[in-house]
């Protein structure tokens, strides 16, 4: 494999799987920093002893660390697209996807690590595919989100579970507390060592734990470039039907239904960005 910056590779020699864990993809999602620094730390001097095989940590978009913003020019997690894999830019971010996904291409699991502008309880997405919902039953608890990869398959926005996915490869998203929450490191150091240990990369006791599995049916995307909450909402909060929650170039958009929100979407969107997703527990 490549070097990569901001790539940290850590390998047995023994074969099958190479486990990814992912994270920093946006500069304000930063409170899990302190868990990957753990895991390094941990992995190098072998306080966490790697039985077999390798796992890669990578952190995504420095540019926009250093810079202080989201993004610089696109939404890193949105463009997986085959246009773009081999097209040459001087784009930071399409050419830090080029290496993100030459990392992929060379792994067997995904973890892609994030956490959310909104006060949030955990949540994970998570496929019926190659027994993925399988797999995170057993390593992770509370609210499981599936049906995501349905509802953005034909549209242009590709991120890093649909890429793997269509190579055949097992990926699951974690979205975490809010982004500076203090609640955050134990729940996402526990949910990378029970996937580790899951794939028995190490030794570690991984608990039984309760699932509520949530089905994601829509999505909700701008019609014009000025779009603004009419306030400030929290995942998971029910929205009644006939609510005005939102305008769009200052037209008020009452919702037509009764749903519950997830991902409210606070960053500065564009026309067809996704403002939010709609949910039922199944």
């Amino acid at each position: 494999m490549k070097n990569i910056t901001n790539t940290f590779i850590f390998d047995s020699k023994i074969k099958w799987p190479t486990i990814t864990i992912f994270w920093w993809i946006h500069w304000d999602e930063i409170s899990w920093v302190k868990v990957i620094d753990y895991l390094k730390d941990s992995l190098n001097s072998w306080n966490i002893s790697l039985l077999k095989w390798r796992v890669i940590l990578a952190y995504w978009n420095e540019e926009a660390i250093k810079n202080w913003t989201r993004q610089i020019n696109h939404n890193l997690n949105r463009i997986f697209l085959k246009n773009l894999f081999d097209k040459k830019s001087d784009d930071y971010e399409i050419n830090r996807m080029q290496d993100l996904k030459h990392i992929l291409d060379n792994s067997d699991v995904l973890l892609d690590i994030h956490s959310t502008s909104s006060e949030s309880e955990p949540f994970m997405f998570a496929e019926n595919f190659k027994d993925e919902l399988s797999v995170w039953k057993t390593i992770w608890t509370d609210r499981i989100i599936t049906w995501w990869e349905k509802n953005w398959w034909d549209v242009l926005s590709w991120d890093t579970n649909l890429y793997m996915h269509s190579i055949k490869k097992i990926a699951f998203t974690l979205e975490c507390w809010q982004h500076k929450s203090p609640n955050a490191f134990n729940i996402w150091l526990k949910t990378s060592l029970n996937l580790l240990r899951y794939f028995n990369l190490i030794d570690w006791s991984i608990d039984n734990h309760n699932n509520h599995l949530i089905e994601m049916y829509k999505v909700k995307t701008t019609n014009t470039w000025d779009f603004s909450f009419k306030e400030w909402i929290n995942n998971f909060k029910e929205i009644k039907k006939w609510d005005i929650i939102w305008f769009d170039w200052n037209v008020k958009i009452i919702a037509e239904e009764d749903f519950i929100i997830l991902l409210p979407n606070y960053w500065k969107t564009e026309i067809w960005d996704e403002i939010f997703y709609y949910w039922k527990y199944k």
